[in-house]
């Protein structure tokens, strides 16, 4: 967990590269992005049972059976 201290130095080093307050909504949009990407890529790990662009162990099973079209 981020502590109160590590928040402030983030914010004073931010605070040299903002002029405007579209510049801290920017800031804002992106880092609230990247929050909801990594737990998202999380959530689906924890799915998966594995990460990213690894395979799985097992081949993975379809409950479901597939259903072929005739014409």
């Amino acid at each position: 967990m981020t502590t109160q201290s590590d928040l402030k130095k983030l914010a004073e080093q931010m605070a040299g590269s903002m002029n405007s307050f579209d510049d801290i909504k920017d800031f804002q949009k992106q880092l609230m992005q990247s929050f909801i990407d990594t737990a998202l890529e999380a959530e689906m790990e924890e799915h998966l049972g594995y990460p990213k662009h690894e395979k799985a162990d097992k081949p993975m099973k379809s409950s479901k059976p597939l259903k072929s079209f005739t014409m």
